[in-house]
């Protein structure tokens, strides 16, 4: 008998997470990943707006990395410090210095927004940020697209424009209710938005400014993809984008964390 209980019980666990990924999957556009299995080692601060001071710290080094892996944008970090001050730099075309001023003027939209207690996760959220973060560089910005898009180099095909609103609600619902662990859930919308691909264009740039806006909104220090690992990023994005399977996502960003910042005991204190 006991065995036989033992054996309803296991079947029941396995019905349930069976559900629960099924129920994910139709809430994150066939996005999945096994919760609650990994720890994410991002420092925790403890309130908005010292997690803010944080961002405005390092952002310089957070918008170099995020054009650098995320656009493969050449510009170098003092070029960065450079054109975020609000200077021109040489050797760089206009496409390029837009990309940094663009995300340099999101962050500090963002950083407004955490301030104020206006960040939130939502489509009107993220199609303001996207005003910022897209301006003259996606076909239209500041709101989501209305038609088809691909990505280069993968089979996997975008959601039609027309289901976009619902899928962001939905989703964003989800990930507001049902992901516990701040850390994880931030990571997870920049995955969700990523794929989804809400925008014509600047859709990860979007992703990546509002994962930390999650974050700075729960009390946690920013991260970015570092440039270091640029081509696993991108190798790892890929199959994520073409199967839904976040987990080695996931996992990507666990070791990403882990080295981003110093030991907790190392940490300036802010007051």
């Amino acid at each position: 008998m006991a065995i036989l209980r033992h054996n309803v019980v296991e079947q029941r666990i396995q019905d349930l997470e069976k559900f629960m990924k099924e129920v994910m999957q139709d809430c994150l556009n066939g996005m999945f990943w096994d919760v609650g299995t990994l720890s994410f080692d991002i420092p925790y601060i403890g309130d908005s707006k010292k997690a803010v001071f944080i961002y405005q710290q390092n952002r310089a080094a957070i918008t170099w990395n995020a054009m650098s892996t995320l656009e493969n944008n050449p510009t170098t970090l003092p070029q960065t410090v450079t054109i975020l001050n609000g200077y021109t730099v040489g050797g760089l075309d206009q496409y390029e210095m837009m990309q940094v001023v663009n995300y340099g003027k999101a962050g500090k939209e963002l950083v407004r927004l955490i301030r104020a207690d206006e960040f939130e996760l939502s489509e009107a959220c993220a199609s303001h940020l996207h005003n910022f973060a897209g301006k003259e560089d996606a076909l239209v910005w500041g709101s989501f697209r209305t038609g088809d898009v691909g990505i280069q180099g993968c089979q996997y095909t975008p959601p039609d424009a027309n289901n976009l609103p619902e899928l962001a609600a939905k989703g964003f619902e989800f990930l507001e209710t049902q992901i516990k662990d701040p850390k994880e859930r931030a990571i997870a919308v920049f995955l969700f938005m990523s794929r989804s691909q809400f925008f014509y264009d600047a859709n990860k740039r979007t992703a990546s400014i509002m994962m930390n806006g999650c974050l700075m909104r729960d009390g946690y220090y920013p991260i970015t993809v570092m440039n270091r690992d640029a081509e696993e990023f991108h190798e790892k994005l890929g199959q994520f984008y073409e199967t839904g399977d976040a987990n080695d996502m996931m996992k990507f960003f666990q070791k990403q964390v882990s080295t981003m910042y110093p030991p907790k005991e190392k940490l300036p204190k802010v007051e």
